[in-house]
């Protein structure tokens, strides 16, 4: 997956705080779910603009914030994560409402944002059951992405199909995208240096 987001910061000499770090994850979720999307409709499954379109999109956002909040365990598994996964999370809500209100316009009852927080809510307790360890997802966690797929595909014949593509290429792609960029935001892989300039020493 080919997807460019923010992985060292400029001024690397002080410490971060879980909020900054968790609005620099937002952006690569947003990100990494929407060319998961577009990936998913480029291998032409039917997702249409409308509920499929949303329902697949906030699937990628569900898995990628779990990732991102598995991460965060790894990296401190007390106030520093409940404080990131709760900025994350606020922050993609957020962004959600924005840009589905700039796609297809407001919503009537304008809730997505708590719609969308009660989907992250839930599917992080179903998640739960499955393990990601430094090798990244599971193989359970990986089904039950693509099972969340597969339920909100509207086509018969995708949905055949929807598990294996899911599990073996679509869910990899789009957590590699979190974990690299967390590794670079938390300083766990190292900046690259820069070039000296031309005629330098």
């Amino acid at each position: 997956m080919s997807v460019r987001v923010k992985r060292h910061w400029f001024r690397d000499e002080r410490e971060r705080p879980p909020t900054a770090i968790a609005t620099a994850i937002a952006a690569a979720i947003w990100k990494a779910s929407a060319h998961g999307l577009q990936s998913v409709r480029r291998a032409e499954f039917a997702v249409d603009a409308g509920g499929p379109f949303i329902d697949v999109l906030a699937e990628f956002l569900a898995l990628l914030v779990t990732a991102a909040d598995r991460i965060a365990y790894r990296h401190d598994d007390g106030e520093w994560r409940q404080a990131f996964t709760t900025a994350l999370v606020i922050r993609l809500a957020e962004i959600y409402q924005e840009n589905l209100d700039h796609l297809i316009g407001p919503a009537a009852d304008g809730g997505r944002q708590r719609r969308f927080i009660d989907l992250i809510n839930r599917r992080m307790g179903e998640y739960a059951e499955f393990e990601y360890d430094e090798s990244g997802p599971d193989f359970g966690f990986r089904r039950y992405f693509g099972a969340c797929i597969e339920a909100v595909l509207p086509d018969p014949d995708d949905r055949r199909w929807a598990l294996d593509q899911m599990m073996s290429i679509e869910a990899p792609q789009a957590v590699a995208v979190v974990e690299r960029g967390m590794r670079g935001l938390l300083g766990i892989d190292p900046k690259p240096r820069r070039h000296a300039a031309a005629g330098g020493e």
